[in-house]
Parts: structure tokens; sequence; C-alpha cells
């Protein structure tokens, strides 16, 4: 589908004037990559400690935490497993969910440079302090703040950096009776986000979010990894894949057709939607989710995927056995920050030799 909408003005700033790259791309080179420590920490530290491990000398990292305490808790931690806390910075915000992702801002740039947070409605009346972490972070950041009249979840927008939207159903259902229709809707991503093509997908039986990232990942502008079920222990998300699949063939990008390459989608039988495609792209490096107690060979032939899409990335799994058990992996407790690299001097470099934390890592306290 196309989206054509007449631009509108929030704010004092001119949408009509942003460029057409909207929303970047995830597999773009970021300016720091922000984690939600807050639960995390608390509650699969095993988690934090290898993302941290992995990225902390490749690109900034902000955690948000509740308070100095946690902040003190976190840092003594870290080094005690032997990683350069010095480098992490913290931000103190009283926070109830780890899934930044779906609270955190999103970001747009205007064509005269100017970079922009967007801050979407977050849509849980009982989390309003999370609902306040866009302008928290526009705050901190010294850049200004849209509002957009919308519920919008993070795992519910992907962007492939040149305005092409992959959404769900779910976007529209959460809006319909706030006076936003399909058309409105369209036009909010076309007016603030920059987007001038969408596809909104069918969402996952069963699966509770209804968020595209738990099935979709883009890894460049014109080339997107998709799930797909094994019909033989899936059949109805299976065809609900292959459905999705087939609406995105005559998808055009700036650079040809959409190039769609599937990826084995590990076991939900016991209820519990694992993923590989709830990724963090971090300047070169992609992690992804592991479940060492899945069937390893879906894990290998998706280890594999990235690998061949991204040459010259280093493809790391993360334990996330237990942080799926929330409805959520690494990307949702993360945010790319693009385009603000005078805010965050790249990290020094160290001796890498990742610490044999996979299945080890204490719990905090």
């Amino acid at each position: 589908m196309r989206w054509l909408a007449v631009a509108v003005e929030e704010d004092n700033l001119v949408l009509d004037t942003w460029i057409s790259a909207c929303t970047p791309g995830e597999f773009e080179t970021q300016a720091a990559l922000v984690l939600g420590l807050n639960d995390l920490a608390a509650n699969c530290p095993h988690v934090m400690v290898e993302v941290i491990d992995a990225l902390i000398d490749r690109i900034p990292l902000l955690g948000i935490v509740r308070g100095e305490e946690q902040r003190q808790e976190i840092l003594t931690f870290l080094s005690d497993w032997g990683l350069p806390s010095h480098l992490m910075r913290f931000v103190f915000m009283p926070v109830m969910g780890m899934w930044v992702r779906d609270y955190g801002p999103g970001f747009a740039r205007r064509s005269d440079g100017t970079v922009t947070i967007l801050d979407a409605e977050y849509g849980q009346s009982e989390r309003r302090n999370d609902d306040k972490v866009p302008s928290a972070l526009a705050a901190l950041l010294r850049v200004p703040v849209v509002h957009i009249p919308l519920i919008a979840d993070g795992g519910l927008i992907l962007s492939n950096g040149e305005g092409l939207c992959l959404t769900t159903g779910k976007l529209y259902s959460r809006n319909a009776g706030r006076g936003n229709d399909e058309n409105r809707i369209q036009q909010i991503l076309r007016d603030y986000y920059g987007f001038h093509t969408g596809v909104s997908f069918f969402t996952l039986e069963r699966e509770e979010t209804g968020h595209a990232d738990m099935f979709a990942t883009f890894t460049g502008a014109d080339c997107l990894v998709l799930g797909r079920y094994d019909a033989a222990v899936d059949g109805g998300n299976a065809a609900i894949l292959e459905k999705n699949a087939e609406m995105l063939k005559s998808i055009e990008t700036r650079r040809g057709l959409l190039k769609v390459v599937r990826m084995p989608m590990p076991s939900n039988k016991d209820g519990v939607f694992r993923t590989y495609t709830n990724v963090i792209y971090a300047n070169g490096v992609l992690l992804v989710p592991s479940y060492p107690d899945q069937d390893q060979k879906l894990e290998r032939d998706a280890l594999d995927i990235y690998a061949g899409l991204l040459p010259g990335w280093e493809i790391i799994p993360i334990n996330c056995t237990e942080v799926i058990k929330a409805r959520g992996a690494l990307r949702c407790m993360s945010i790319n920050i693009p385009w603000l690299t005078d805010r965050f001097p790249p990290p020094a470099p160290r001796k890498r030799s990742h610490c044999g934390l996979r299945d080890t890592a204490p719990g905090l306290g």
C-alpha cells in the first residue's frame, strides 16, 4: 500500500521538511544504545552481563536504572565479572518495565539536520513514569521532542531507513477506539515518521504482543528477514507467515524489489513465543537470542542466515531462555540512538575474551 498524506505542524516543527530517510534502520551506524537495566538486572542478570560484555567497547551504552543504589549494585556486579564498568553510562528513571523499546523514543531528522525525538503514547495508564522516558531522554540529549497522537509500541514499527514501514494489525486495533481510522494512522506514520510506503502484517495466533519484531527484522534497506514455522509444528502460524510473505512480493524499495529471507522460528508448544528476529544491531555486532534448551540445528541455521546477510559482522548468541518468558527479547530491552555521535564519544577498545558468562552469572544482591 502507498501512504499519501498532507503535512501537519507540531511543536513549531514543520514536518514536511523532514528528509526522506526518516526513521533510520537499526542496521545503520548508531551513536549509542539504551538498555532497560532496571528489571533486567534484578530478574535476568546473566542476560544483562552477556549483552554488556558483547557491546561495552563497541558502542556507547546508556543504562536506565531506578537510582544510585541500583547503579552501584550493577557497577559492582560488572566489575566482579571483569568488565570495564567505568564505560557504562546511566540515567535515573523510576520506570517499571525493562521493555524500553515499547515506551522509549523514536528518532527522526529534518532536512536541516536537526535530530528530533518522537514520543508516541504508551497506552499503559498504570505506567505513567514509563511514558515519560522519551521526553526525559530528549532533555538529557538536548534535542527537541514531538508528541505523536498515536499509541505505537516500538515493537510494532520496523523501518528500512528509506521510507518503508512494516507494522501489524495490532497498531490499528490499539488505536481504533481513539478516533484513528486506518487512513488517519497511515497519515500519522507519514507525517511524523517520514514513511511513504507501508505493509501491515497479520499477527501471530496466541502471541500476546502482536509486535512485528517477534517475527521480522530488516538487515538492510532492501532485505527483510521473516520468520517461518514448520507447518507440522504450528500450522496456523505457518500459514500466517506465508500470507505475510506473499504481501511482500511486490514491495519496491529504492534499491529494487524487497528481498525476503525466511528464518526458522523456534517451537512455541509450551506457549512461549521464542524468536530469532528480536535482535540488537550495534555497529557491526549483531546479538541474536539463543535458547540452549531448544533445537540447536534451528539455531545454527538462524546464525548462519545472519552471517550470510551481514558479512563482516560479528554474530553473537545471547541466552534468552528466561527473558523470553516475559514476552520479549533483545530488541525489546534496547533503543538505538542514531546520529548523535557528538553526545557519545566512542568507547576505547579492549582485549576481548568473553567472560564465560553464558549460563553461570549469579543474581544481583
